[in-house]
């Protein structure tokens, strides 16, 4: 029988100072910023530090053009490459030594802690329904999920909401969306109590 691989856990204070030098380097390039996961949940240990955000559009000049044409870019990616250039974090490679640096989700370690740092880009959208998503815990997660399947619904965290299903034979055009403005409204609208991000397990 082979060994489970146990994640390790980082003490609350190493992961808040993380995440206060991530703040510090991305918030000036962000419409939205907050840190998620494990230490909004003000868990005593956590596996990693999540930060999710609303990335600003900035104007630069486009480095393949010599006649000073702008482009449009994403301002926390720039300072992300800022961090990546510095060796103040590093992509985290997967057992198989593949990257995820993708537009939504970029996975990192914190160089000098060894903390992994995790960085999801959110809209104005989708951002309080990915931000209970990206709170977690799991059996949170799984709650509300299973409750909107139960009343027909199916959650979308990287959606606005929750999508109906489609009438018998129709594609997922068909189908309807309710768009939630807050937290709260996750959770109420599949007849779930609200519980504090501390109080989700």
């Amino acid at each position: 029988m082979s060994a489970v691989a146990t994640k390790t856990k980082y003490p609350r204070r190493m992961a808040l100072d993380v995440a206060r030098e991530m703040i510090a380097a991305i918030k000036p390039a962000c419409h939205e910023l907050v840190i998620a996961g494990s230490l909004r949940r003000r868990n005593a240990e956590v596996g990693d530090v999540e930060v999710l955000y609303i990335p600003k559009v900035v104007e630069i000049a486009d480095p393949e053009d010599f006649f000073g044409r702008k482009i449009k870019a994403n301002a926390v990616d720039l300072e992300l490459d800022k961090l990546l250039a510095a060796d103040s974090i590093c992509r985290r490679p997967k057992s198989n030594g593949q990257t995820t640096w993708g537009d939504a989700n970029k996975l990192s370690v914190h160089l000098a802690s060894g903390v992994p740092v995790d960085f999801f880009a959110a809209s104005h959208e989708n951002w309080w329904n990915l931000l209970v998503c990206r709170t977690g815990g799991m059996e949170s997660n799984i709650s509300i999920a299973t409750a909107a399947k139960e009343r027909g619904w199916q959650w979308c965290p990287y959606g606005p909401g929750f999508r109906s299903e489609a009438p018998s034979g129709k594609g997922p055009e068909w189908s309807t969306w309710k768009v939630v403005k807050s937290e709260r409204e996750v959770f109420e609208f599949v007849d779930l109590k609200y519980k504090e991000p501390w109080e989700r397990s």
